[in-house]
């Protein structure tokens, strides 16, 4: 697939939510790789969670796979949420006009709640 050095990708389940962990930075040139990985996750799992915390960067193309992912979601009867972490990412979400109670970020498993750091 030549993911970039600048990427890591972890799944795992949490009860009835399909975790999907990104590492590094989600632009251009990885965006194919996490969504792959989205799809591959979502299975027979109910939620679908994002965990961005040990992103250090991410630019449109990230927002932009939230934004379709979100509305795949919908139509297909599925919550998605993000676990945006904090700093800049939390931030990119601010400035794109996510206000930190937007339903995106609700519903996370409780071990990933809190958001911090990876």
């Amino acid at each position: 697939m030549g993911l970039s050095s600048h990427l890591t990708l972890d799944t795992r389940r949490s009860g009835d939510a399909a975790v999907v962990s990104v590492g590094g930075d989600i632009d251009l040139t990885t965006f194919d790789a996490v969504e792959s990985a989205l799809d591959a996750a979502r299975g027979q799992c109910t939620v679908l969670v994002l965990d961005l915390r040990a992103v250090g960067f991410m630019d449109t193309s990230g927002l932009r796979l939230v934004i379709s992912r979100q509305q795949r979601a919908e139509t297909d009867g599925y919550r998605f949420v993000v676990v945006p972490g904090a700093g800049r990412i939390r931030r990119l979400f601010e400035i794109a006009g996510f206000a930190a109670g937007d339903s995106l970020f609700a519903g996370v498993p409780t071990e990933l709640a809190s958001g911090d750091g990876a």
